[in-house]
């Protein structure tokens, strides 16, 4: 496969990869091309507020389902983590429903997933940008020039807590920080933390996974100091911040 083109725009920060990534496209027909360049196995799907026989034929070209709605009104699929790749090239232009918009792409990101977009210093800086992605709960922001644009790139996780994410099932991590929650809270301490433990033991979860995940879910100090001297009378080591 050749991959010997030249990467502008957004597709400066989308190395070429011949695995089966999932993309989302918004609206911007001529990234479609090297997209697929770059990505030759990729799951690409485009999005565009119409549907016309030019982009159909660019679709059918690039091998990229359509997908017809305006995703500036909400028109986006439901489904969460479908999407390892977003690129939205103009969104910082959405306006008042920029916001609203962010969160949707992020429910729509895999938790290694990320968002790439652009902007002017004419319209935006870098704090200003940073703190509405933060709240958008968009991590590990980056930022690459790019002529008159600033090229960003914004994770859904920090690398480290994706890597934590895929070790262990959605279930099984979902019952975890339900467990952590319950004890930070003064809920059943003792049963909870009763099956914290039956929990770790039965699916394999390791000290420096649980550390790692007591550093990302609880909150408060006072429930970590809790849960490592407990940890310690079931033969456990706990290492985090406090």
């Amino acid at each position: 496969m050749n991959y010997d083109i030249e990467r502008r725009g957004l597709l400066k920060f989308v190395p070429p990869n011949f695995l089966p990534v999932t993309v989302l496209v918004l609206e911007s027909t001529e990234l479609l091309p090297d997209v697929r360049k770059l990505l030759p196995a990729a799951r690409i799907a485009f999005m565009s507020p119409t549907r016309t026989p030019p982009i159909e034929k660019l679709c059918d070209e690039t091998r990229a389902d359509l997908l017809v709605g305006n995703y500036l009104q909400g028109q986006l699929p439901t489904e969460p983590k479908l999407f390892e790749l977003i690129l939205a090239q103009d969104i910082l232009s959405a306006g008042d429903t920029l916001y609203p918009t962010l969160l949707a792409l992020n429910h729509l990101l895999t938790d290694s997933g990320a968002m790439l977009t652009r902007f002017t210093e004419s319209t935006w800086t870098k704090a200003r940008l940073v703190k509405l992605l933060d709240d958008a709960i968009y991590k590990e922001i980056r930022f690459m020039p790019d002529g008159e644009f600033w090229l960003v790139k914004a994770r859904k996780c920090t690398a480290e807590v994706a890597a934590l994410k895929e070790l262990f099932t959605d279930e099984t991590r979902a019952e975890l920080s339900r467990l952590l929650h319950r004890i930070e809270y003064d809920i059943d301490v003792d049963e909870n933390f009763s099956r914290l433990m039956e929990l770790c033991e039965r699916e394999g979860i390791f000290d420096e996974y649980l550390s790692d995940f007591i550093n990302q879910v609880v909150v408060h100090e006072s429930a970590k100091i809790f849960l490592r001297e407990h940890a310690e009378t079931f033969g456990r080591v706990l290492d985090f911040d406090e």
